[in-house]
């Protein structure tokens, strides 16, 4: 008896599985979302970023902004064809830059990352066309796939809110995005001698468990780098929030997305190697948080 799992046929087709503890193994009135590829970003190229074009323009107008005369932020990515309306996870650092479309794929990209950055992407349940055994359920009213035995459910074991911004300096700018966090210097991969930076904070969870993060939404704000050199002057420039899965627990970071804007901070107005600007504190997006432990990788 202890190895029975329990499954209810509800009204309007929907089917109920529980474990033998009666915890709940799955629902396909709930479940919409399957696996649908996995594997490691690919380099999807350099983005330059965007500076003044004069010190008297106003900053609020695209056309005051062109392209830096150096090498920006590296870019990676995946693409997927045919998509309905996909989320995706990632082992590993990854803020979103954005989507290319080309026909009926899209291409998912990402800055602050690298090749060795998992993802791992779901998207509403649909027919497969392979054949064989399955079981598959329909919406009573719309006739749509709710759920395939063939595709690996998403299932959401957490969700994480991003911490507080951390202590302030002089002027009351925080000089880490997160309570707890730690600013890391990253040399660029294109220019030597030219350096980036993430702001990360680590939250831990089960030990010697790999996650996988998704961010709903994120914030921006500018940083202002005293290591980074803009005419004689402190660097500004813009990052972008992202959160990650790794072994063990979740990060989230800030780090530069794709054509962000650099320009000359007053050398006089810094009192700490990094602060923070623009910091949005009314609102904290969370990350879901899934175990990757059992999931196919690669898989396409």
């Amino acid at each position: 008896m202890s190895n029975i799992i329990w499954v209810l046929l509800m009204a309007g087709g929907r089917l109920v599985a529980k474990k033998p503890d009666s915890s709940l193994l799955y629902d396909t009135g709930n479940i919409s979302y399957g696996l649908v590829k996995s594997g490691y970003l690919s380099p999807m190229g350099n983005w330059r970023r965007l500076e003044l074009r004069g010190v008297n323009l106003d900053p609020n107008l695209g056309s005051s902004w062109t392209d830096a005369n150096r090498p920006g932020d590296n870019q990676f990515g995946f693409t997927l064809a045919n998509p309905q309306s996909p989320i995706v996870f990632l082992v590993g650092k990854g803020t979103a830059t954005g989507v290319s479309v080309s026909g009926s794929s899209k291409t998912f990209l990402y800055a602050g990352g690298g090749t060795g950055t998992k993802y791992f992407c779901f998207d509403l349940m649909r027919d497969d066309g392979l054949s064989g055994p399955a079981l598959k359920t329909r919406n009573e009213t719309t006739g749509a796939l709710t759920f395939l035995s063939r595709q690996r459910p998403l299932k959401v074991i957490a969700s994480i809110r991003a911490p507080s911004p951390g202590a302030t300096d002089a002027y009351g700018r925080p000089i880490t995005t997160y309570v707890g966090g730690r600013n890391e210097k990253i040399a660029y991969q294109t220019q030597s001698g030219s350096s980036i930076l993430h702001s990360v904070v680590d939250i831990s969870l089960e030990s010697g468990v790999e996650y996988a993060a998704f961010l709903p939404w994120n914030r921006s704000c500018g940083v202002i780098d005293s290591n980074t050199v803009e005419g004689g002057y402190t660097s500004t420039y813009g990052l972008a929030e992202g959160a990650f899965g790794r072994t063990g627990g979740i990060s989230f970071f800030f780090a530069p997305p794709g054509r962000t804007t650099q320009q000359a901070w007053p050398s006089n107005s810094a009192s700490f190697p990094y602060s923070f600007h623009s910091l949005p504190t009314d609102r904290f997006p969370s990350a879901l948080v899934i175990s990757a432990a059992g999931l196919p990788f690669p898989f396409n």
